[in-house]
């Protein structure tokens, strides 16, 4: 009995902290996004997916991070910042540049799975738009295509296919990841 009191009172702890985190998350990537979007030039109005850049995509700093855009998901009333690389401390702030561009048609984008990141994601269905903002801010459209679950450490599985855009964030446990592959549209 001691036991299943113990582990209870661990489970509620946990629960607490993944609880306290999303919300730290949360307020964290409505900062940077405020950051980011008062840098880009413009205003969003359209998709400007004819855009001829090739290469590495522009970043813009906030805090000593640095930033290549933000991606935008009307269906699941979401806008957040897009770091530009990967790490773990970064993906706690906001979502990140796994590899790509979107001047190539490449960008893969990995996010926690905190209720104010991507973990809705799994909520998504075919023709669902996608918006990727640059830093110099042109807008670059994205419909859902499909959605699939990959294994945790099958990360040639998460860059094989030709995909114009790809959004991923793990499951509850983090066995596996929801993968969102978009093929690009015109607005």
């Amino acid at each position: 009995m001691l036991i299943g009191i113990i582990l209870m009172f661990l489970s509620a702890c946990f629960v607490i902290r993944n609880i306290k985190e999303n919300e730290k998350a949360g307020k964290s990537s409505s900062k940077y996004l405020d950051a980011v979007k008062a840098q880009i030039p413009g205003n969003y109005s359209g998709y400007q997916a004819t855009v001829k850049k090739t290469g590495e995509m522009p970043a813009i700093e906030s805090e000593g991070y640095s930033f290549i855009g933000t991606i935008k998901i009307p269906s699941l009333s979401i806008e957040l910042p897009v770091q530009s690389n990967w790490s773990s401390i970064n993906a706690k702030k906001s979502p990140c540049r796994y590899v790509g561009s979107v001047y190539e048609n490449s960008l893969i984008i990995a996010g926690h799975n905190y209720d104010r990141h991507f973990g809705r994601l799994k909520m998504l269905n075919s023709k669902d738009k996608i918006i990727v903002t640059d830093t110099l801010g042109n807008e670059f459209g994205y419909e859902v295509v499909s959605i699939e679950i990959i294994g945790a450490e099958d990360v040639d599985k998460m860059l094989e296919g030709d995909w114009d855009l790809t959004v991923f964030t793990c499951t509850i446990g983090g066995a596996n990841r929801v993968t969102v592959r978009c093929k690009s549209v015109q607005k």
